[in-house]
């Protein structure tokens, strides 16, 4: 499986590299990050082509009632509105690439670091990375099957600009999103890790029978030192977290109003197949079970997206909740191991770990809730309206 996501991480990179999301060049090896004038004048020509075919290929109205021969108007409307703020997004996204890419270039040199120092987290984030991948992949693959399918008989060389620059967008939104599930994938790891460390530690402070004696004095202050290891690699953490929300933090507000206004879209198309029957009875049926699968895996991404971030906070409230088990240490415990406890709990309290984009919205559970309601409720408007006006 180490074999696998290591593979994985590669062909994101060099996706990365081929859609010009990473401008610079990263030597593994070594963890040097050099901005190149090779990858430089690729990315900047990659992305100047993608926008310039795909701004074509929206002006395009006809696009949904040429696909759809039974479309009304609240189909070319959403289509418009879904196409035009999706292009916006991504433009933004990408512009952030390009005025923070000396962040960027540290921010990898950083994740470089903590793999090293650190190989284990591998271990504990395989699985979310290998799931990510799939979805990821199949999704593609069964978007491309369907846009081949329902082009098979006007493929010619601008249209095959056009898709290419349609799926080169959808390789650019797939590559942020992995290259940040990937960090806080990682950062989760390492999380786990000290929550090890630090549950054998209360441990061995659960077990002291504080004698004063050599032997105890000595146990404690092991344990002290062992336990400010983990309080300094948990704020470097921490930073680490707060560096890559304020990194990331223009495109994942890009990237969720593009998932929200997608996932609005998704609902009221699916409502659409089942009442314009002229929508899917000209289609071939590969083109339905396609188009099923890719909404499946695409949802099944949405939730992996969602869940990464779940558990690393859950990992965070571990830690909070092994250092509240302090109050059931024997009384006497050596004075620098009790210094050690209250510092790294008042720090924590302090600082706790928050994900806040702009100051718009946190990502936690709830507001997760509240975004999916908030999904429902327009989509509900959308078939609302279409019921009462079509």
């Amino acid at each position: 499986m180490l074999v696998l996501v290591k593979w994985c991480l590669k062909s994101c990179y060099w996706n990365g590299r081929f859609s010009g999301v990473l401008n610079f060049e990263a030597d593994f090896k070594t963890g040097q990050m050099v901005a190149t004038k090779r990858s430089t004048i690729f990315s900047a020509f990659s992305h100047l082509l993608m926008f310039t075919l795909l701004i074509y290929h929206t002006l395009r109205t006809h696009t949904v009632t040429t696909m759809w021969k039974y479309a009304n108007s609240l189909h070319e409307y959403v289509f418009m509105v879904i196409a035009g703020f999706r292009l916006i997004c991504v433009f933004l996204a990408l512009v952030s690439r390009w005025t923070q890419r000396r962040t960027f270039m540290r921010m990898l040199k950083s994740f470089w670091i903590l793999y090293k120092k650190n190989p284990e987290i591998i271990q504990y984030c395989q699985r979310s990375i290998l799931s990510k991948f799939c979805c990821v992949t199949m999704a593609e693959i069964f978007q491309v099957i369907v846009t081949f399918v329902l082009i098979r008989n006007k493929i010619n060389f601008a249209t095959g600009l056009r898709l290419w620059a349609v799926l080169s967008l959808t390789a650019v939104i797939n590559v942020i999103i992995m290259q940040y599930f990937i960090a806080m994938a990682s950062i989760r790891g390492r999380y786990t890790l000290l929550n090890r460390d630090l549950r054998t530690i209360v441990a061995e402070t659960r077990s002291l029978n504080p004698n004063r004696s050599g032997v105890f004095v000595t146990r404690c202050c092991c344990l002290a030192d062992r336990l400010e290891e983990i309080a300094i690699s948990q704020s470097g953490l921490q930073k680490l977290i707060e560096q890559l929300s304020e990194a990331y933090q223009g495109q994942v507000v890009c990237l969720v109003i593009g998932y929200y206004l997608n996932m609005v879209a998704s609902g009221y198309i699916l409502f659409s197949i089942t009442k314009y029957k002229g929508l899917s009875d000209n289609s071939p049926l590969i083109v339905t079970i396609c188009s099923i699968a890719y909404f499946v895996f695409y949802y099944l991404d949405c939730c992996l997206n969602s869940l990464n971030i779940f558990y690393l906070l859950d990992e965070h409230d571990k830690m909070v909740r092994l250092l509240d088990q302090r109050t059931l240490f024997q009384p006497g415990l050596d004075h620098r191991l009790e210094t050690v406890f209250e510092s790294f709990v008042l720090n924590l309290s302090r600082n706790p770990l928050k994900l806040r984009f702009f100051g718009l919205f946190e990502i936690d559970r709830v507001s997760s809730f509240a975004l999916g309601n908030s999904i429902l409720t327009h989509s509900l408007l959308l078939i609302q309206y279409d019921v009462e006006h079509f």
